[in-house]
């Protein structure tokens, strides 16, 4: 758990001492610190000689979140293991016709990303994109991953919880990761 004079120095005025501790007790736990090998497919991956994944994203700061995780992801594959990537934002999934090819690209994608920020749910355009892959995804390993906001940005259990819910229907697996650092 983070120290209090950690968050003292936060820049976020209105969080209180009580409300940081309740969010804290209250966040899932094993959304924490997960790491990309603890899925099941990550044997499968490492011997592979690529690996497509696709990301959507709401901004900038969410987007250097993907791009961060794409770097380490590449190094721990390895130089024999190419990564195919795809980064949408999500201005561009309110258009139905890049929608519709956003979603047949993640449905095909090994790997899907959503990097939100904290909120009670998900933009309109991310829902539909996610139907859209659950329409096309063929049932086969996947994993959808949830890159999140620092736990005292607010709680992303909601996001969470949709997530999984839409991974299970798609028959994949569900992996959740929560930014360290403060964000300016």
């Amino acid at each position: 758990m983070l120290e209090l004079s950690i968050l003292r120095s936060l820049p976020i005025p209105d969080l209180t001492k009580t409300r940081f501790r309740w969010m804290m007790q209250h966040q899932p736990k094993h959304v924490m610190g997960t790491e990309i090998s603890s899925a099941r497919v990550w044997r499968l991956w490492k011997g592979s000689k690529s690996i497509t994944a696709v990301a959507v994203y709401e901004d900038s700061s969410t987007r250097v979140r993907v791009e961060e995780f794409f770097r380490e992801l590449s190094r721990d594959l390895g130089e024999r293991c190419e990564l195919a990537r795809e980064m949408w934002p999500v201005s561009e999934l309110r258009v139905p016709q890049l929608r519709a090819i956003a979603s047949n690209e993640a449905s095909k994608a090994d790997l899907i990303i959503v990097s939100v920020h904290c909120g009670e749910s998900l933009p309109d355009e991310m829902t539909a994109w996610l139907d859209g892959i659950l329409k096309h995804k063929p049932r086969r390993h996947g994993v959808l991953l949830g890159l999140f906001d620092p736990v005292y940005n607010g709680p992303s259990g909601a996001l969470h919880a949709t997530l999984k819910s839409i991974a299970d229907k798609g028959g994949m697996e569900f992996l959740s990761q929560t930014d360290e650092s403060p964000q300016d």
